[in-house]
């Protein structure tokens, strides 16, 4: 049990080692990709109860190098992402998209963080909005593999 704990322990060590070397080799390269975004924070406004809301970021590439997206994590089941996962060339669009599925009655602010190669190895994203009740105070039904 030991030996798992220790060999579990060590690459978990190199990891993180091996992030931040990454991270400081994109902040000392002043070729490095850099984002530069129409808008990191989304306002939904009032949006009806149980009908997922889609948030769009858009950016440009304006750095030297190609722009890598790894992944966007996101900080809760009710959001779902994606992204340009082709390299982004410099001078070059890119986006990335977060669904709200708008479940609870109330306001919200979420928060997505963008993983990539940039100078700023992780960057958050927010959305924010209020889901209300339609008038009749229904919910509209939600699509599962149970009631299909």
């Amino acid at each position: 049990m030991k030996k798992v704990f220790t060999i579990i322990f060590c690459v978990a060590t190199t990891a993180i080692l091996s992030a931040q070397i990454s991270a400081e080799a994109a902040a000392s390269n002043p070729n490095s990709p850099q984002f530069q975004w129409v808008s990191e924070v989304y306002d939904f406004g009032s949006i009806p109860q149980g009908i997922p809301t889609k948030a769009k970021y858009e950016f440009t590439n304006v750095g030297k190098e190609a722009l890598v997206i790894t992944d966007v994590q996101k900080t809760c089941g009710c959001t779902s992402t994606d992204w340009s996962k082709e390299p982004i060339a410099p001078g070059q669009k890119g986006w990335i998209m977060a669904e709200y599925n708008a479940a609870s009655e109330g306001s919200f602010t979420k928060a997505i963080t963008v993983m990539s190669n940039t100078t700023t190895p992780a960057l958050k994203l927010t959305f924010k909005g209020t889901v209300v009740k339609d008038a009749a105070g229904s919910v509209p039904e939600q699509k599962s593999i149970f009631n299909q």
